[in-house]
């Protein structure tokens, strides 16, 4: 017969207390659980990542492994509340039924983290299955110390990862899957007998970002990632053979050698170059959002960086040096306002005052068509910003300590608006990768003679300028735009930062160790109140 759960692992006996210190009894309690989640836009392959993360935690850390399906739990949610649910797996209505599943599963929360407490409460349910243990109520379900790992496939929206991050803390890790626009279409009408590229687009537009708070957010979800993985080239070839350009196998094995620390493993150019543009974004006192850049020469050195800002004469932006009251003239410190928002009512203001039709209505008619003004294109106006945007920034602080950018390389946490593009075009950058989407930006549109999205199609202004690559696309070099994959800002120092010692002392032969007080992944059964009493009876009891 199963056991009940217990509430928590016991403390040490009184006799072995003063044998045991304040680390055994922390790094004891430690949970040896990983629960890591995949996200990705329609199409982009998150099923197969995830049953692949799920091979590899087995292979290579060791773990015993469950996949969770968010799918499952809308779709348990949905008979338990009497609604339909589709069976026909082919159809691309089947698709979009789930998705307002999903969106009114979410609605029944202020929170909308609905889906993503349902994932929780099944991870609860398949420990207590694994460790043969009955549930109680509310008491926890408490890790027995056998390393297992639930991969959830897979995160729609951000109060999922928030409040799966919020439980399992640091050892919770949020995979994005990339994928080309192109290509993920292409899979949508192969998958579905039904789907056009009409039908297709309007599918993946309702993925990335619905219109209520409550309806799929994946766009806003991905950018939390910790990893970023590019899914975008075929497994196989046609003709069934392995296709050798895909290398998502290799990249999950990066990061599972990572998070085992079973290799010792430092950070790409690419990386480092993100996380100081992350730790320029937090300069910002933006009251839109905040965003950085880090400018790279050929060789990955950091040349400049810069932030979204307001300008300040003299040259850079306002920051430490105008910390005093009085002297920072950013909008969080001076008038209290965003400009640009300001702006774009007054617009919607005068377009409702001078159409005669309108005029005539009362104040609250007039101010209501004025909100709805707003939703339309108005509300993607961005140029009565005062702040300078951090992709210029960073070329400004280049240009001003007389550093060419011609032939650089460009990370930035967002999307380049337009505004920006036509500058990286023009200060001769070779390469843009950035985080997180920006759909107000217009640059792929309105410069699509000097931007390129997909790598092998790319040839690069500085290939064609210092003549080493021959082709037809040399005649007409661009810059390549494309997203930032590998480890993401949020966990660089998780993921590098040295907390075990990797050699002998005494004969200097390298030997990986264990760490002291828990690794980077660490997670702890008891909570910290729980921990604080046991520590605080131990040193009660005197020596």
């Amino acid at each position: 017969m199963a056991e009940p759960a217990k509430a928590a692992r016991p403390a040490p006996a009184d006799n072995d207390e003063r044998n045991v210190g304040a680390r055994e009894l922390l790094v004891g309690q430690a949970a040896n659980e990983l629960v890591v989640a995949v996200v990705g836009h329609v199409g982009s392959g998150t099923s197969e990542i995830a049953e692949l993360v799920a091979n590899l935690l087995e292979d290579i850390g060791g773990f015993e492994t469950t996949i969770v399906k968010a799918r499952r739990e809308i779709e348990e949610w949905a008979r338990a509340n009497g609604k339909p649910v589709p069976a026909d797996r082919d159809r691309l209505e089947t698709t979009q039924a789930l998705q307002d599943l999903g969106d009114a599963m979410r609605a029944q929360t202020s929170d909308f983290a609905s889906v993503g407490e349902a994932i929780a409460a099944r991870i609860r349910v398949l420990r207590a299955e694994k460790q043969a243990v009955v549930i109680e109520g509310s008491e926890p379900v408490v890790p027995d110390g056998t390393p297992r790992a639930y991969v959830v496939d897979a995160i729609r929206h951000p109060a999922e990862v928030e409040v799966l991050r919020h439980i399992y803390q640091d050892a919770f890790v949020l995979i994005g899957v990339v994928c080309d626009e192109d290509v993920r279409i292409t899979r949508i009408t192969r998958k579905y007998e039904n789907a056009g590229r009409a039908a297709a687009e309007a599918l993946m537009k309702c993925d990335a970002k619905r219109g209520p708070k409550n309806g799929q957010r994946v766009s806003d979800a991905f950018h939390m990632s910790d990893f970023f993985v590019d899914n975008s080239e075929p497994r196989l070839l046609e003709n069934g053979e392995g296709n050798s350009d895909w290398n998502v196998n290799e990249k999950l094995t990066r990061l599972l050698k990572i998070v085992s620390h079973s290799e010792v493993i430092r950070p790409s150019i690419a990386e480092t170059a993100m996380h100081h543009a992350y730790s320029a974004s937090m300069r910002s006192a933006c009251l839109s959002r905040q965003v950085g850049a880090a400018l790279i020469d050929d060789a990955g050195n950091v040349i400049a960086t810069g932030t979204n800002e307001a300008p300040r004469a003299g040259g850079g932006v306002y920051g430490e040096l105008f910390a005093d009251e009085g002297s920072d003239h950013r909008c969080a410190f001076s008038n209290k306002y965003c400009s640009n928002t300001v702006q774009q009512n007054e617009i919607a203001t005068r377009i409702v005052d001078n159409i005669p039709a309108l005029k005539s209505l009362p104040p609250e008619e007039k101010a209501a068509i004025s909100v709805q003004l707003r939703d339309t294109d108005i509300g993607d106006l961005i140029e009565f910003s005062r702040a300078v945007h951090a992709e210029m920034d960073a070329l400004l602080s280049a240009a001003r300590a007389g550093t060419s950018t011609v032939g650089t390389r460009l990370y930035v946490t967002t999307f380049p608006c337009h505004y920006c593009a036509r500058h990286i075009v023009s200060a001769g950058v070779d390469e843009v990768q950035f985080i997180e989407p920006y759909p107000k930006s217009k640059a792929l549109s309105l410069h699509k003679d000097s931007i390129e999205t997909v790598a092998s199609r790319w040839s690069s202004p500085s290939d064609v300028r210092l003549k080493t690559k021959v082709g037809d696309d040399d005649t007409h070099p661009k810059v390549l735009f494309r997203p930032f994959v590998g480890v993401a800002p949020r966990m660089y120092r998780r993921a590098f930062l040295k907390m075990r010692e990797l050699k002998d002392k005494t004969t200097g032969k390298m030997d990986i160790g264990n760490p002291e007080w828990g690794t980077s992944w660490h997670l702890r059964a008891a909570g910290y109140a729980e921990l604080e009493a046991q520590i605080a009876n131990r040193g009660n009891k005197g020596g």
